[in-house]
């Protein structure tokens, strides 16, 4: 099971919405003879893949096989096949799955059907690790909303920016205050999820291009909040060459479309994260700024992660960064820190993303 999860990770940034998922095939005498991973939304899952990995000498020996699977097989026909029903056909001598898959379309009904049809299925290994895999996956099937990442950086001395109030006020650029391997760093973890969010005040005068162009990967869907609709038809994030258009969070009771989602801030992030799910079909997103945006996230407790940068310098003044929140815990399969260059990264999670 610990190398299903290792392959199921290969397809990462490229599978979302749907979960990450890794299948290993073992003969009765302990060889590996096929693995595969879903390697692409709406093409072959996991399953499929390892089957097809099966050399024709070795095929007489899947009837006796134990196929180790991350998230129970599928019981529905979707873009693809149910891998439950190849399964079934193939009939192996037992299935090991680490997670029943949260999907009210699927929970449970894998499993039934295969043991319905003489196979000895067991679930539950290395659970723990698998829910971390797909903590973004199991957010948007349980609590209907997409997965939150809060990413900040900061100086030593906790500031985010040295410009004064009134220089923070015009177009004028980014300023970062990190290092290059700290931003190829920044933009795997962009390519992890399908949206990242900034506030207007940061797409305004920062005007960032919010691409992954320092690593492999899909660029996230930029999206930016607006409430007062500040952000003209012009701005460089609506005309995008190399990425699609930003989707525009704006206050007011118009028919929301593919690039423009209607919010009443009074309804509370909470409900924004559950439009971006719901409606556009955004699992989870990266929130990159600026410090007003993050503080509304924080104060809401509205987040599952933290990615947090702290820059060899101080500032000794400017913007201040946010708080690190009192109930942000180290992450259980993961490191909590390290560096990139002379930065260093700082990572946690709430309480609720591990439940």
């Amino acid at each position: 099971m610990q190398r299903a999860i290792e392959i199921g990770y290969f397809g990462e940034g490229f599978v979302a919405p749907n979960p990450m998922v890794g299948c290993v095939i073992v003969a009765e005498d302990g060889r590996i003879i096929g693995e595969g991973w879903h390697e692409r939304f709406g093409e072959a899952h996991a399953e499929v893949n390892a089957h097809r990995s099966v050399q024709s000498e070795d095929l007489q020996y899947l009837s006796k096989s134990t196929w180790f699977v991350t998230l129970e097989p599928c019981n529905h026909v979707g873009k693809t096949p149910a891998c439950a029903a190849l399964i079934e056909a193939i009939k192996p001598k037992r299935l090991v799955i680490g997670v029943l898959d949260s999907n009210p379309d699927v929970v449970g009904g894998g499993v039934e059907r295969l043991k319905q049809a003489g196979i000895v299925v067991e679930f539950g290994c290395l659970q723990a690790q698998v829910r971390w895999q797909n903590r973004r996956f199991f957010c948007n099937t349980i609590k209907q909303r997409c997965y939150v990442t809060l990413k900040w950086a900061q100086s030593r001395d906790g500031f985010m920016d040295p410009r004064p109030s009134n220089e923070r006020s015009i177009a004028s650029g980014g300023r970062p205050i990190t290092g290059p391997d700290a931003a190829r760093v920044t933009h795997q973890w962009r390519a992890q999820e399908m949206g990242i969010i900034v506030g207007v005040g940061t797409a305004l005068i920062d005007e960032p291009s919010l691409t992954v162009r320092f690593s492999n990967g899909k660029s996230p869907r930029a999206i930016v909040i607006d409430p007062n609709n500040r952000l003209p038809e012009s701005h460089p994030l609506f005309i995008r060459p190399d990425a699609e258009p930003a989707l525009h969070i704006t206050k007011g009771m118009g028919v929301s479309d593919a690039n423009t989602c209607f919010w009443n801030p009074e309804e509370g992030l909470q409900m924004l994260m559950k439009r971006l799910w719901q409606e556009h079909g955004l699992s989870s997103a990266l929130v990159e700024g600026g410090s007003n945006t993050l503080n509304h996230f924080l104060e809401e407790s509205l987040w599952d992660e933290l990615k947090v940068w702290t820059a060899a310098r101080n500032l000794k003044g400017g913007l201040r960064a946010p708080n690190w929140p009192i109930e942000a815990v180290a992450p259980m399969h993961e490191p909590a820190s390290g560096y990139a260059g002379s930065d260093r990264w700082s990572m946690a999670v709430h309480p609720h993303a591990l439940k």
